[in-house]
């Protein structure tokens, strides 16, 4: 099952800072629902534990995440790969900071999810309503927390 959805949060915080935080795996991590653990292989790639919920269906992925296309201080991917007992999950977000004036900055961010499996077979609208929900939660929480550190 394929989804994507979009979103550009404003921030209260530089560009820079914004770019700075992008690159800081365990902040990111942070405000993704159900990490349990992140560890950096090197600075572009990353081995995350999640766990994650869907209706009465409960999995813990081990996930593969790697930053690519890096444009410094503008834009960056992160693709996210993993797989759960009888699941497989792939994520590709395509991110862009921007200035938005006043020491404010743009956050556009697109993902586009697939899942197989067990996880998929709950239902289109249940996994879609749910992956949309935690997905726009995550980037609305980044964006807070950078705003306010």
């Amino acid at each position: 099952m394929k989804m994507q959805f979009s979103g550009a949060p404003e921030i209260t915080a530089s560009r820079q800072k914004v770019w700075e935080k992008l690159l800081d795996a365990d902040f990111v991590a942070a405000s993704a629902p159900g990490v349990e653990s992140v560890e950096t292989v090197d600075p572009t790639h990353f081995r995350v534990v999640s766990g994650l919920g869907v209706g009465a269906v409960k999995l813990r992925f081990k996930l593969d995440v790697e930053l690519l296309d890096i444009v410094e201080g503008q834009q960056l991917k992160m693709r996210a790969r993993g797989k759960a007992p009888g699941s497989n999950v792939e994520v590709l977000s395509v991110l862009q900071v921007e200035d938005a004036g006043n020491g404010r900055s743009r956050l556009r961010w697109s993902a586009t999810s697939e899942v197989s499996g067990t996880v998929a077979s709950i239902g289109a609208r249940l996994l879609e309503g749910t992956a949309r929900h935690l997905t726009e939660q995550f980037w609305t929480d980044f964006a807070r927390r950078v705003g306010a550190s």
